[in-house]
């Protein structure tokens, strides 16, 4: 669901304005909240100098009827809650919904006193909390401060100065339409497999998955993308293998991409790869022309040395010679110069010697 905050907000009193003194004050709808079904907004002001008190005040915006349903008669507790106002000098602030797409926040100071105070910007202070039932996935909320109304207005802690309109944007009210309910991973024969599900989906383009080596600074890369389901209210459910990890201990992501080139991230999940013993596997495949795969696991760092035999224990070929961290590597052998036959690999990695056989057939 996508969320268009009009930047425009009058504030018009029905009380006479004494002294010249203006304070401006600026608000913002900030999504705290958005999944399948509930839709949650803080509703947040601050001004435009120093420190200020708020007065009597009804903060009044619209909000798209279609998309989003509050009720007529809210509870406390339930489908809002004031932050800042219930208690102390104030009445118990309200919230009425006039008609079908209006809110009313309304707030009131008992007697002339400093009120709550509300600081200079970038300061926010928490009105209240705006809990909408969506109906229509792929509707907008259309939060709206209201501008035509005469009759309610912001005062300052005296009942007397009005604040005037400043600046009233929007933060963080475009969250991406796509509620990601698990993400996990499991090890399978030294490949990694993904598994996530999401509960509901609006113009979901798709999903890249991002790999990193666990370190203090991940770099991160690109390893493949799965396609997402456009606009669906029903569970759905992915799967990507990562076939070469060949990492000991590694970190994924999902960046989920909506089709208008927005996305955002998943949790990071992280898979520890590191070999728990030395192991030589059989190559593959076996029997081979003229190539085959020579796999093997390091469970610490180690100086690894791999060499071919053939059946008379002649060396015919040095595979791999050097360090090698922790984890679990191939390496690709080609016999093409190599005639039919019986051959030999040898590791040995520390303390650690193993021998396999394989057979070359041209």
């Amino acid at each position: 669901m996508y969320n268009v905050l009009k930047k425009f907000f009058v504030l018009i009193f029905v009380l006479a304005i004494t002294g010249n003194a203006q304070t401006i004050v600026n608000g913002q709808f900030v999504v705290t909240n958005h999944n399948s079904s509930i839709y949650t907004i803080n509703v947040q002001i601050n001004t435009n100098s120093g420190t200020n008190g708020l007065g009597t005040s009804t903060i009044i915006f619209n909000f798209d009827s279609t998309a989003l349903t509050f009720p007529s008669t809210p509870v406390n507790g339930t489908d809002y809650t004031f932050l800042n106002f219930s208690g102390g000098n104030y009445s118990p602030a309200t919230i009425t919904r006039p008609t079908a797409n209006q809110i009313w926040l309304n707030i009131e100071l008992l007697n002339t006193n400093n009120g709550t105070l509300v600081t200079k910007s970038p300061g926010w202070i928490d009105v209240a909390t705006i809990t909408f039932n969506i109906i229509n996935h792929s509707g907008s909320s259309n939060l709206t401060w209201q501008n035509t109304n005469s009759n309610w207005a912001i005062f300052d802690a005296n009942n007397s100065t009005i604040w005037t309109n400043g600046t009233f944007t929007n933060l963080n009210t475009s969250p991406l339409p796509v509620e990601l309910t698990s993400f996990a991973a499991n090890i399978n024969n030294n490949k990694v497999e993904l598994n996530w599900q999401t509960a509901t989906e609006v113009n979901n383009y798709g999903f890249e998955i991002q790999r990193a080596k666990k370190s203090d600074n991940l770099m991160w890369e690109k390893i493949g993308f799965v396609e997402g389901n456009g606009t669906s209210n029903s569970p759905k459910s992915y799967r990507f293998d990562d076939n070469n990890p060949l990492q000991s201990n590694l970190v994924y992501r999902l960046k989920q991409l909506d089709i208008n080139g927005d996305y955002k991230y998943s949790k990071e999940i992280e898979i520890n790869l590191t070999p728990k013993d030395y192991v030589l596997f059989q190559n593959y495949p076996n029997p081979f022309n003229p190539s085959t795969t020579i796999k093997f696991s390091l469970p610490n760092r180690s100086f690894v040395n791999i060499k071919v035999y053939d059946i008379t224990g002649r060396e015919v070929a040095i595979l791999f010679d050097g360090a090698k961290e922790a984890g679990t590597y191939s390496i690709d052998f080609n016999a093409s110069n190599l005639s039919s036959g019986t051959y030999f690999y040898r590791i040995s990695a520390g303390n650690f010697v193993q021998v396999r056989k394989m057979l070359l057939l041209k």
